[in-house]
């Protein structure tokens, strides 16, 4: 039992000083020993000594205090406060995910940490009630297209919900998609898988939190694109230029009302302009990925104002199909 106890032990120690010393928070020989102590476990000076260079041994990066009560703390870690920080915030704010989810997510995050250091990010962490319907699901869907992706694979998947540059469907009922996943990409605090549909021509992206019964296919996928031509695909579809913003009107179809509410927001003031059509005023950029990204929804989609927004829209499509006539 005694030697089972020793190599428990060692164990302890470690998760100790991984929890609760860091440069502010220093652990004295006696604070260690008192605590193997109240675990149970055989433990004094010298065996608390041993122990910490057993450790530095092994590359847990322990730093000395010498004193005439050595005290010692976690040096550098796997990720640092800044780096945790950053990786918090990029989940806080994503729609896609539960808010329970988000919790177990940004926990893990905090435990590799100091439990100090921990408190100090959760104390300005925000996460808010703009989360995610699912939980386990976009796990599962996740590790389906990850997988699909590696093995080269095409996946099927049931989708509730517009597609960007893909189909529509019912929110309820849902529509039977099969494509060639290429990568999982975040935009606008939402996850989509992109990749080719059927037939390997037409680029699409699907947000993950509308996904259900994502299974991998024994067929083998389309040709995959990778590098420069794949950052165009997602340029195109994804991106708009910086510069100075303008107020536009558009009119759109019934089935871009999801699209439009997730590039500019839940809260984005819709119009009815026909039965089947509709009025939104958003603020963006009048630049050349603006206007591609109006003309692939062409015609479910138009500028409706201001004036020199419209003419300078129909001027490059008036271009773009000159070139192609060209050719």
């Amino acid at each position: 039992m005694s030697a089972i106890r020793n190599k428990q032990r060692l164990i302890h120690l470690y998760r100790y000083l991984m929890d609760h010393t860091d440069e502010d928070h220093q652990a004295t020989t006696n604070d260690l020993v008192d605590f193997l102590t109240r675990e149970d476990a055989n433990a004094s000076r010298k065996t608390v000594k041993d122990d910490i260079e057993v450790l530095m041994e092994e590359g847990v990066d322990i730093v000395v205090s010498k004193s005439f009560y050595n005290s010692y703390f976690v040096g550098s870690r796997t990720f640092e406060v800044p780096e945790i920080k950053l990786l918090v915030d990029g989940i806080a704010p994503n729609k896609s995910i539960s808010k329970e989810k988000k919790g177990k997510l940004i926990g893990k995050l905090l435990s590799l940490l100091s439990v100090y250091q921990a408190e100090k990010i959760r104390k300005n962490l925000y996460i808010g009630n703009n989360c995610g319907t699912m939980s386990e699901q976009i796990y599962y869907s996740v590790d389906r297209i990850t997988e699909a992706i590696h093995e080269g694979r095409k996946i099927e998947f049931m989708y509730h919900g517009s597609a960007r540059g893909g189909a529509a469907s019912d929110t309820n009922a849902g529509v039977r998609i099969v494509m060639t996943p290429v990568i999982i990409r975040s935009n606008h605090d939402l996850y989509y898988v992109c990749g080719f549909g059927t037939g390997g021509k037409r680029f699409e992206a699907y947000r993950l939190d509308h996904i259900t019964r994502t299974r991998v296919l024994p067929l083998k996928g389309d040709p995959h694109i990778s590098g420069p031509a794949l950052s165009r695909f997602l340029n195109g579809m994804f991106d708009m230029d910086t510069g100075a913003q303008k107020e536009v009107t558009l009119e759109c179809a019934d089935e871009l009302t999801d699209m439009i509410r997730e590039r500019f927001g839940e809260n984005v003031e819709i119009r009815r302009s026909a039965q089947d059509r509709f009025y939104v005023k958003v603020s963006v950029t009048a630049s050349p990925s603006f206007y591609g990204w109006v003309f692939r929804y062409s015609p479910k989609m138009r500028i409706i104002s201001p004036q020199g927004v419209r003419e300078e829209y129909a001027a490059k499509a008036r271009e773009a199909a000159g070139i192609a006539a060209d050719k």
